[in-house]
C-alpha cells in the first residue's frame, strides 16, 4: 500500500448507502470499499468537469468535424476533377469517331438526365444491355 500518497479521512454515510455500496463493489470489480468509493468520487469529479467545460469540448469537436469535412470535400473535389477530365477525353474521342450531330446529343443528354434522376445516380452501362435497350445507347 502506498500510504505516502494517501490520506485517511472520516466520512459519515447513511447505512443504506453503505449497504448498496457493499453490494455494488464486487459487481464493479473492486476489491475494497476504499477502491470503490475512490473510483466513484473520480467519476463524479470527471462528470462535473465535463459539464463545466461542455462548451469548450463542443467547440473543439465542432472544429475537428469541420476540418475533417473540409479535408474530405477537397479530396472528393480533386477526384471528381480527374474523373471529369477523363470523361471529356472519352467524349472527344467518341465525337470524332461517331460524328453524332448536335440534336442527337441533346436527346441523349435529356434521356441521361432522366435516367440519373430516376435511378438516383445508380446507372450502370450493363443495365442497358440486360434490358435490351439498344436504342438508348
Amino acid at each position: 500500500m502506498d500510504s505516502e500518497n494517501k490520506q485517511r479521512i472520516s466520512i459519515y454515510l447513511d447505512r443504506e448507502l453503505v449497504q448498496r455500496t457493499d453490494l455494488c463493489q464486487p459487481l464493479a470489480g473492486y476489491d475494497s470499499r476504499n477502491e470503490f468509493v475512490a473510483a466513484a468520487i473520480e467519476y463524479f469529479i470527471a462528470d462535473l468537469q465535463l459539464k463545466n467545460s461542455e462548451g469548450l469540448i463542443c467547440d473543439k469537436l465542432a472544429d475537428t468535424i469541420a476540418k475533417a469535412s473540409y479535408d474530405g470535400m477537397v479530396k472528393i473535389s480533386k477526384g471528381l476533377f480527374r474523373y471529369v477530365v477523363e470523361v471529356e477525353v472519352i467524349m472527344k474521342m467518341m465525337s470524332m469517331v461517331l460524328k453524332i450531330d448536335e440534336s442527337e446529343i441533346k436527346e441523349m443528354r435529356k434521356e441521361a438526365i432522366n435516367n440519373v434522376r430516376r435511378t438516383r445516380g445508380k446507372v450502370r452501362l450493363d443495365s442497358f444491355y440486360s434490358r435490351k435497350d439498344y436504342e438508348s445507347l
